[in-house]
């Protein structure tokens, strides 16, 4: 499958590699519109900044912005 960025018209594939096109948002854009919208709620605008896990579990984007670095803890453990 080939994804087409939506807003930045960047392209990148996932799994096989068929002919098959869908649009989404690269992981560019999804960043900024997220740091966007914290921002624009008074919020500190820290999405996918962290080095270590965040200790905000209650953030709405919390499992989104810690998915690398709880992976590489698990990957760590085993």
């Amino acid at each position: 499958m080939i994804y087409v960025c939506i807003k930045c018209g960047d392209r990148w594939t996932v799994q096989n590699c068929s002919d098959e096109i869908s649009g989404g948002l690269c992981e560019t854009c999804i960043t900024a519109y997220i740091r966007e919208k914290q921002q624009f709620h008074g919020l500190q605008d820290c999405f996918k900044r962290a080095t270590e896990e965040c200790p905000k579990r209650e953030c709405s984007y919390w499992s989104l912005c810690n998915k690398d670095i709880v992976k590489r803890g698990k990957a760590c453990c085993r």
